[in-house]
């Protein structure tokens, strides 16, 4: 199912929540100072939040991003919690709340911040387990609910609330209704789980229930078959940067790679990924349509600080931080050019001016994608950059693919450009050999032939180039191993090039290139110079 019809579902679905719940309070500062008592922070306090956590969080973000959500359980009776009450019925959150039948206090997890990292967190359990018991039972409370749910959730984080009561109770629910079950789930508690459809853990709790299963120090896709049999279910476990794998009952473990982007905080995010799985299922996709979904969320909230949420157009937008990330390292590399590169880029310069002041030609060759900019290149030199000018005679070796098949059938292809090399270069010539890698032996011996026959060789590659860089007379070596990396930045320095090359060879007023004329609709262009 497509994210597009599967996200446009979500607001028809109902989704009942039963699980831990706690209050995230975020406390937010400057620090200017350590302690004169030892090397401490000294917070200047200058803002603070109180949110809902652990289930009440999963019910937030089902609301959020569209869903109808109902939450099963309570808030002790302090300030911030009847707010937080306050703001989940505000937003639309069926919420089943009673007073406990004994002293409670709900677990607390304060969080301390400056400039937007994480100081310290502190984690306040609750005082008495089994609380779940003092509510009223799971069934009335559906019964009340305007909507009927398609999918519970329980969420274990082994407060108490979870109880062996409450999950025969949620069986029998989903027996009885047809719902889905979804358990976030407990490592500890995994001998008495029913079996559900997705149970979902992370790399640490899936070793440690393997463990319970009497599977302890094995690897992560062991663990996963292992608990996946033992449950009768299907797992999947969460890996932060390294994705998702899903463990189905039947079949192969499947790995969902997660997007690069930049991490800024990662509390929140399994609560995101069990909202939008819980949706996902609701809406009758698949568990590798939802899991996929779930990954593409998770990504967008650990991009931001503090506990975030998603809204649906988030969703939609599912590439959002992926290309944000991409731009972000292209720039990263393209600044390490200048700080690295900036004399190498400026010898290539000049002694390309002065082949065409001393009245020499340029050639220029690569395989794939290099071919494509050498011939970029090339194509720059003969046609015009940004001046109107006469053409440079510059030649690349990679355009003429009869050619290039002839020499690779006859000669083999390691001498598709040793054989034009021989031909054409003349001492003086320059020949820019474009090879990411370096590694290409077609390449390799060209440009070592042309050196021999006196050219002025100029390499463009990449950091793992081996070798190449010293059979070159000047070489471009771009501070990346990343293959498009490399590529994209070639082109911006052949671009540099044909720039200052055009300005300082003068060949004509520096005028820019006129537009093409707009023609009459309907009239067929002919002659026009092509701008790209």
């Amino acid at each position: 199912m497509l994210p597009l019809s599967l996200v446009s579902q979500f607001k028809d679905q109902c989704v009942l929540i039963a699980g831990d719940t706690h209050i995230d309070r975020e406390v937010y500062g400057d620090v200017h100072r350590l302690a004169p008592e030892g090397p401490v922070p000294v917070l200047q306090i200058t803002s603070k939040r109180a949110i809902p956590g652990g289930a009440a969080n999963v019910a937030r973000n089902i609301s959020r991003l569209g869903g109808q959500a109902a939450l099963y359980g309570f808030f002790e009776g302090d300030e911030a919690s009847r707010e937080i009450l306050g703001e989940l019925r505000a937003e639309g959150v069926q919420v089943l709340s009673a007073p406990p039948t004994a002293p409670f206090r709900l677990p607390e997890r304060r969080r301390f911040f400056a400039s937007n990292h994480q100081l310290i967190q502190i984690l306040q359990r609750p005082v008495i387990d089994h609380y779940a018991d003092s509510l009223p039972p799971l069934g009335e409370f559906t019964a009340r609910l305007p909507s009927k749910p398609r999918t519970v959730v329980v969420y274990d984080q082994g407060y108490g609330f979870v109880t062996r009561a409450l999950l025969d109770s949620v069986e029998a629910l989903a027996r009885n209704q047809g719902l889905k079950v979804v358990i976030d789930a407990h490592p500890e508690h995994v001998g008495r789980y029913p079996r559900a459809d997705l149970f979902t853990f992370n790399a640490r709790e899936i070793a440690a229930a393997a463990a319970q299963f009497g599977e302890a120090d094995c690897n992560l896709e062991r663990a996963g078959q292992r608990v996946a049999e033992r449950l009768g279910s299907n797992v999947l476990v969460t890996r932060g940067s390294q994705g998702m794998t899903l463990f189905p009952t039947s079949g192969t473990p499947q790995t969902i790679p997660a997007d690069p982007v930049p991490l800024a905080d990662r509390a929140g995010a399994g609560d995101s990924v069990t909202a939008v799985l819980a949706l996902g299922l609701s809406a009758g996709a698949d568990l590798k349509s939802a899991a996929a979904l779930a990954n593409k969320a998770a990504a967008t909230v650990v991009s931001k600080p503090g506990i975030a949420y998603l809204n649906p157009e988030e969703l939609l937008n599912l590439f959002h931080p992926q290309i944000s990330s991409l731009l972000r390292e292209s720039v990263e590399v393209k600044q390490r050019l200048i700080t690295e590169q900036l004399p190498e880029i400026e010898r290539v310069v000049r002694a390309i001016i002065q082949t065409y002041r001393d009245h020499k030609t340029v050639y220029a060759f690569g395989n794939g994608g290099s071919a494509a900019d050498a011939n970029h290149f090339i194509t720059e030199l003969v046609g015009r950059f940004r001046i109107e000018r006469k053409g440079l005679p510059a030649f690349s070796f990679s355009t003429n693919e009869i050619l290039m098949t002839s020499i690779a059938n006859d000669y083999g292809y390691e001498s598709t450009f040793t054989r034009q090399v021989d031909t054409f270069v003349k001492p003086g010539d320059l020949v820019a050999a474009f090879s990411t890698s370096g590694k290409s032996e077609n390449v390799v011996r060209a440009i070592r032939m042309a050196k021999e026959k006196g050219a002025t060789t100029v390499g463009f590659t990449g950091s793992s180039a081996g070798s190449f860089p010293g059979l070159c007379d000047l070489c471009i070596q771009v501070p990346s191993d990343n293959t498009p990396r490399i590529q994209e930045s070639h082109l911006v320095v052949v671009h540099i090039i044909c720039e200052l090359l055009e300005k300082e060879l003068a060949l004509t007023d520096p005028v820019e290139a006129p537009r093409a004329p707009v023609r009459p609709s309907g009239q067929d262009p002919h002659g026009s110079t092509s701008q790209e």
